[in-house]
Order: C-alpha cells, then structure tokens, then sequence
C-alpha cells in the first residue's frame, strides 16, 4: 500500500493544496460516497479501467469517463467505486484553484464532472504516460506539477476581492455575512458575484454554505461524542432544523447516519 502527498511551493501552493498519490488500498465495500467540499480535483485512473462517477442517489447509474477527469466544485455528494480506485493520481486544488489551467470560466464546472482529454486534448494523455512511466512516486510528482504549470493560460492570480473573500468564507464560513464582505471591497454586488462564479465556480451563498458542511464534519469526525444542537449553534445555523437540513442536503446522510459509518477520511464513506 503507498500513498503519498506533495505540496508545491508557492505561488503554485495558493491554487494546489497538494498532488496525491494512492496504490495498492483493498478496500471491503464496494463504493463510497464523498462529501462536497467546494473545491475542484483532477483525478488520472492509472489502471486500465475508465474513470466512473455514480449518482447518489442510485448507485446503480453512473457516467463513464476515460482515465482522467476533472472534478468540479461541488455542493452535492457524489459516488465512486473502490475497485477502480487501486492506483490513481489526483492534484487537488484550493477554491478557485483551476482558473489558471482552463479558459472556460470556473461556473461551467459547478457540480460537473468532465473528461480531462476534452479540455487539455493531447495533453492529458501525454501526462497519464508521463505518470506512468515516471520511476518514483517523487518523479510523479515533479513531472505533474512540470505538466500543470505548462497547462497555465492566465496568470497564478486570482481578483482580489475573490482571494479576499474566499480566504474570508473559508475562514469563516459559519459568521461570514456575503453583503458585508461584499460592501468591504468596494464593488457592486453584481460585479462580484460575476467575478466569484467565473474564478472560483460558485455563488458566494453556495460556497459558504458548502464551506461551514465542511465545518461540522471537522467538529464530528474530532469528536467521541457530538452535542447535536451545540454544534448546530456553534457552526451558526439559526435551528436544528435548519443544520438537519443543510447536513442532509450535502451528505445525503443524516447527522447521526453520518456520525455512525464515518471513518478517519472525513469525506468519504463506505456504501454497503
């Protein structure tokens, strides 16, 4: 079994939380549903099986891609199956983190999933070759963020008052106040939610809301045992209606569905 992760330096570290690695994990179940996290991933299936992504809701239908795929923003779960999952390379991005590698605005791939060949042609086939001919899981590494740097068609910047809010809403997902933000840079509210859905792929409401999801799981996977409606309080929903609700809505588990088949890995979850 070999995983391995990889942080660029910077300025490449403000768009890429990592590159990734994972080989040789036999998992027991057969699927797992992950939890959106309003960030977008690259994944390069390096076994010979095409990359699939399954509907939530059924498991039983899914989209077959071929073996790479870009991931985008999500504020909905989605599924995959494990057995396809035994050697696979990813570049996980931060908010906003693929404006630079892709010309169509960030908004196309909200809640998409897009075979990686149709938006970088020749090139991502020559970097799945690249990764698999590479001697070492380092090698792998540098050839990819060699490969990443050469897919740039704008430069490693985000707007401002984009980077600014979304540091804000990451920050503080659970007390950020869009309008207020907003008033802070000094530009109309038209004006910024134009910017945010291009650069970042969502509306500033969606990825708060996505952001505080991410929030709880933090406080629930920390924790033996979870006071439900404190938590509720602490991650600033009006009710434990309202926390019931968005939980649901973005996990496709109740809280206490979630609390009880969670594992280590806080966005993934084993299906039976």
């Amino acid at each position: 079994m070999v995983q391995a992760k990889y942080i660029p330096l910077m300025p490449l570290a403000a768009f890429v939380q990592c590159f990734w690695y994972w080989e040789g994990v036999i998992l027991e179940h057969s699927q797992e549903r992950l939890m959106p996290t309003g960030e977008p991933t690259i994944v390069f299936q390096l076994q010979d099986d095409p990359v699939r992504v399954y509907d939530w809701r059924d498991p039983s239908r899914f989209a077959s891609f071929g073996h790479s795929i870009l991931c985008g923003p999500r504020s909905e779960p989605f599924v995959i199956d494990t057995a396809t999952q035994n050697r696979v390379f990813g570049i996980q991005f931060r908010a906003g983190g693929t404006f630079p590698f892709f010309r169509a605005p960030g908004r196309e791939f909200e809640n998409r999933d897009v075979d990686l060949e149709l938006l970088w042609r020749g090139a991502a086939r020559q970097l799945r070759e690249q990764l698999l001919e590479a001697g070492s899981v380092k090698a792998m590494f540098q050839v990819a963020e060699t490969a990443l740097m050469a897919q740039m068609v704008r430069p490693l910047e985000l707007h401002p008052a984009v980077a600014n809010a979304a540091r804000c809403f990451s920050a503080r997902p659970h007390r950020a106040k869009v309008a207020a933000v907003v008033e802070s840079m000094g530009m109309s509210h038209r004006r910024f939610l134009e910017l945010f859905g291009v650069q970042i792929g969502m509306t500033p409401k969606s990825f708060c809301r996505v952001r505080r999801f991410q929030r709880v799981l933090g406080y629930v996977n920390a924790a033996s045992v979870v006071d439900w409606p404190q938590l509720a309080l602490d991650c600033g929903y009006y009710d434990q209606a309202h926390f019931i609700h968005d939980f649901q809505e973005f996990s496709g588990f109740s809280p206490t569905e979630y609390s009880a088949v969670k594992t280590p890995h806080a966005n993934h979850v084993p299906l039976t």
